[in-house]
């Protein structure tokens, strides 16, 4: 749940042995400590496990679902998403994906991407022999709407010719930059502190049990929101929101293939009110395609 919950470009390649196959599906299954979005984290952490299906055409049309359960929170599934795309390559070197996703959110779910409904995305990744590239421009919108740019940098390091092993095993270490704007964080921020003054209401009109309650539990709801409010500008400039290193070790059995990642993130130029703070996020990912 990285990025935004549902922009994983990385989708199956058709077997090379296998040239009639028209299709076909993958399996996922993912878990880590903590969820972000764009570089964006909350106070608490919200460990979670997800579950998705793709199915990938030969043409290079994909769908795919995806829903996330976080631990410890009322709702069976906390976000669901729903994408669409086309994957392509120009040339031996480029790779291009186009996606449109939509998200759906349980009622009482923390995350901070719940203020927004769906997401367009273009992505381009090059192969420079000893580094690979990617750049992806994402579009939000519904809710709350942000333009956000991801620049990747990575390179595969096989580890099999260590032991002259015949399993695919290797690191992929990755260092990104997201650079966006903000307005999903200030209207998460500002319906985080509704919530609460909302309840701080609730809780300050109840009887004091010695029946002289003076009504001070509403004091703090007359200013909530004047001290996390930013301004139009903050908002929407247009800069970087988040540093992450990222170290995956990628390796495949047969049809599965698994993936533990470490992940630093380091938010910068937040919004006042904004929670978010410098952490590392532990994931495995785990697929199946057939």
């Amino acid at each position: 749940m990285s990025v935004s919950v549902a922009q994983n470009n990385t989708l199956p390649v058709p077997k090379a042995d296998d040239p009639a196959r028209k299709g076909w599906w993958t399996i996922g299954l993912e878990t880590a400590n903590n969820a972000s979005f764009y570089g964006r984290n909350t106070a608490t952490h919200y460990p979670y496990v997800a579950q998705s299906l793709t199915y990938t055409h030969t043409s290079g049309l994909w769908l795919s679902a995806m829903s996330y359960q976080l631990f410890n929170t009322e709702d069976v599934f906390d976000e669901t998403d729903v994408s669409a795309g086309y994957s392509f390559k120009i040339g031996e070197r480029f790779d291009g994906t186009l996606s449109y996703t939509r998200f759906f959110f349980g009622p009482n779910t923390p995350l901070i991407q719940a203020v927004t409904e769906n997401a367009v995305s273009a992505t381009g990744q090059y192969d420079w022999v000893y580094l690979y590239s990617g750049l992806t421009v994402s579009y939000t919108f519904g809710g709350s709407s942000d333009l956000f740019t991801v620049l990747d940098n990575s390179r595969y390091i096989p580890l099999e010719p260590l032991w002259k092993g015949k399993k695919a095993v290797g690191l992929d270490p990755k260092i990104s930059v997201i650079v966006g704007t903000q307005q999903f964080s200030e209207t998460y921020t500002v319906v985080t502190q509704n919530k609460k003054d909302a309840l701080d209401g609730i809780l300050g009109n109840l009887p004091n049990g010695n029946g002289k309650g003076n009504g001070n539990g509403k004091n703090g709801s007359g200013s909530g929101n004047g001290s996390t409010t930013t301004t139009t500008e903050n908002k929407r400039r247009f800069t970087v929101l988040n540093y992450t290193v990222s170290v995956p070790v990628v390796f495949s059995l047969g049809n599965f293939d698994f993936e533990p990642t470490y992940r630093y993130s380091y938010p910068v130029n937040k919004l006042e009110g904004d929670e978010s703070q410098p952490q590392s996020f532990y994931s495995l990912n785990v697929s199946y395609t057939f």
